[in-house]
């Protein structure tokens, strides 16, 4: 679990389970459990999901205009390249979920989790996270540029060629995680914290040579 305090979905015990064959606009799933259908290669606006619990759901391919999500749970679902720009996430939790290729970017994000989640290429770019926790997910290839954000913590995740870029990274730590090469703005990495093998990567990365002792 992260350092800081972060709020659990809001679920009731007692879901009603609905097998939905498509998704309309201003769509409201409240108090839900949905399961094993898929849901993918679509286009919606307004959709809100509330205090809802989706499980083995295929979001993939799918474009979601001001998209809002609040206390969900979502489990083993694929949302690969889906599009969710200005979004808003507020207490939800993504577990083993496929999010290859996602796109973020401009949405808010307010307690949540990502656990055991595979999420490469995935954009997160102008975002805004506010206490957000990562737990043992694949970020390779991910974008975190222009992000604000406020207890955002990563525990053992693969951040292999990440990018944040005008992202300020004072108190960001990431020394459990795994990267061969990252990018990021030299002027924004005071107080970024990080083990030994991963400081010398970051000076590489800012240019700097090793003269090794002959």
């Amino acid at each position: 679990m992260p350092e800081f305090k972060l709020e659990q979905p809001r679920l009731s015990q007692h879901l009603e389970e609905i097998l939905p064959e498509y998704l309309e606009d201003e769509l409201m799933i409240q108090q839900n459990l949905i399961r094993e259908v898929t849901l993918s290669h679509s286009s919606h606006a307004s959709l809100v999901f509330e205090k809802s619990h989706f499980y083995k759901v295929d979001f993939s391919n799918s474009f979601f205009e001001r998209f809002e999500s609040v206390d969900c749970v979502f489990e083993s679902c694929d949302f690969s390249n889906i599009e969710w720009i200005g979004a808003s996430f507020h207490r939800c939790i993504f577990k083993n979920c496929k999010l290859t290729g996602a796109n973020f970017a401009e949405s808010l994000l307010q307690n949540c989790q990502f656990l055991d989640c595979n999420i490469p290429y995935a954009s997160f770019n102008f975002t805004q996270l506010k206490r957000v926790y990562f737990s043992e997910c694949q970020l390779d290839y991910s974008e975190f540029n222009d992000v604000k954000w406020q207890h955002l913590e990563m525990s053992q995740c693969h951040l292999n060629k990440s990018t944040w870029i005008n992202t300020i990274l004072n108190k960001l730590n990431l020394s459990s995680c795994l990267f061969e090469t990252i990018t990021l703005s030299p002027d924004l990495i005071r107080g970024f914290i990080v083990n030994y093998e991963q400081a010398i990567t970051v000076g590489l990365t800012l240019g700097l040579v090793l003269d090794e002792p002959r």
